[in-house]
């Protein structure tokens, strides 16, 4: 499974409605806090207050400044990011002199000392090269960054494009959370920067929250992407869809989420997961009625089939350019 998020700050339009970004599949949002040891965003105290009335996870993000020394960074962070919410350093141009690391190391050991939670080190892999490949060990793991074009597109055409080698940790730490787009259109507003992290919502919240969590790679998880064709006002069509995935005995699968994404007045109003006997025939009873009236971008229960499944029978209408994406473990 896949939770989507954002990260926003005073450059984003106050407009951005939250809770329209949380109906297209956003789960979490990391904001802006602060800059340095002066700087704090005007908008952070509004942003958070929108993103957890719209029942997101968040997360404060700090941009490190080599100009600021450790203490004073930590006190501009301090006196604008309450202590239940996590704060991530955001290291990239400018944030790294002659100290190297030592300063990073001594802010998230003093936010740790002040009951801080510090669960990600934003540092792209282009700024970890320019400073020389440094070893990050001792840091948090990686919020890491890359784009495959500046392109515009709906979330899904956006997370559709992102290969997995842009998972790969660097520096001793793994790749946690991966902003895969600096152009993504969310809720009528564009371009903004999308993220991934590829595990549950609880697993997440357990990373933010400075828990251990299981690794969300243990479930081996896979996706297809599927063109649903365009149908008329008032028509809808039947699609079966079938699994291709060999797992566990027999080739049998554990699926157990389904992303419906694409244009806007996609509608899934009925998803069944069912059964494919030994002949390729579709059993004639639904195992688990899973969606009804199912709006543009919005995640099915996450919730495992309690039988294997082979197929996925999809009663949907949908303008052109829409799509599904499923995603299994095995």
């Amino acid at each position: 499974m896949t939770v989507f998020g954002l990260d926003i700050s005073h450059h984003q339009d106050l407009g951005l409605d939250m809770k329209r970004c949380k109906i297209e599949g956003i789960e979490f949002v990391f904001i802006k806090a602060t800059e340095g040891s002066t700087f704090t965003d005007p908008e952070f105290s509004i942003n958070l207050a929108k993103a957890r009335a719209a029942g997101m996870l968040v997360a404060a993000y700090h941009y490190v400044r080599a100009n600021a020394t450790a203490a004073a960074q930590v006190v501009n962070i301090s006196r604008t990011v309450p202590r239940d919410v996590p704060v991530i350093l955001d290291i990239e141009a400018n944030s790294i002199g002659g100290a190297g690391l030592k300063p990073v190391h001594e802010i998230v050991s003093t936010l740790r000392t002040l009951k801080y939670s510090v669960p990600l080190t934003y540092l792209p892999k282009w700024y970890w090269q320019q400073i020389g490949k440094p070893s990050l060990t001792g840091l948090p793991p990686l919020w890491s960054s890359r784009y495959p074009d500046n392109v515009v597109g709906t979330l899904a055409d956006e997370w559709r494009h992102a290969p997995a080698s842009y998972w790969a940790g660097y520096g001793g730490l793994d790749v946690a959370v991966l902003q895969f787009t600096s152009s993504a259109r969310i809720a009528g507003h564009a371009p903004l920067d999308a993220n991934a992290y590829p595990g549950t919502k609880a697993q997440l919240a357990a990373l933010l929250g400075g828990k251990a969590a299981a690794n969300p790679k243990d479930d081996d998880l896979m996706f297809q992407s599927i063109e649903l064709p365009a149908t008329t006002a008032g028509e809808s069509h039947e699609l079966v869809i079938a699994l291709p995935w060999q797992g566990g005995s027999g080739g049998v699968n554990s699926v157990y989420a389904m992303l419906v994404a694409g244009a806007d007045g996609l509608k899934v109003n009925v998803a069944h997961w069912r059964y494919l006997d030994a002949s390729g025939t579709p059993s004639l009873e639904p195992v688990v009625p899973d969606a009804t009236d199912l709006p543009a971008f919005t995640r099915t229960a996450g919730e495992k089939c309690p039988v294997p499944a082979h197929a996925l029978i999809l009663n949907y209408s949908a303008p052109a350019g829409a799509a599904v994406v499923i995603e299994a473990a095995r």
